[in-house]
């Protein structure tokens, strides 16, 4: 997994996003933001990371609706954000969650990796 993903930069803190390979809302992906600012987008069976400083971080992920996903990074720890599209009127519900290495791990024979926007 480590292959995959990296470690954490000395002093920082390593965010995993990522969003399982699922039928339901494969066809639309989302934008992850912090602070108004596009990090990355969250496309169906795909994952992306960031290096961040220690601290709280809120990402936001919208479509008909938004969600909001708020971390306190440790430098030298990995934080992973699962992110699902749920059913939604029209385009569908976007949805940001903490996870797990696990989970991660398990979702990972079916991720491709993305560049963040940094």
């Amino acid at each position: 997994m480590v292959a995959a993903i990296g470690t954490p930069e000395q002093g920082k803190a390593l965010v995993v996003f990522f969003r399982p390979s699922k039928f339901v809302g494969g066809a639309v992906g989302f934008k992850v933001r912090e602070n108004e600012v596009e990090l990355g987008k969250l496309r169906n069976g795909n994952f992306f990371t960031l290096q961040v400083e220690p601290g709280q971080h809120a990402y936001d992920v919208h479509s008909e609706t938004e969600d909001r996903t708020i971390i306190e990074a440790e430098a030298g720890e990995t934080y992973f954000l699962s992110g699902a599209m749920g059913m939604g009127v029209v385009v569908g519900r976007p949805n940001l969650s903490p996870s797990d290495a696990a989970a991660f791990e398990a979702a990972l024979p079916k991720l491709k990796k993305s560049k963040p926007l940094e």
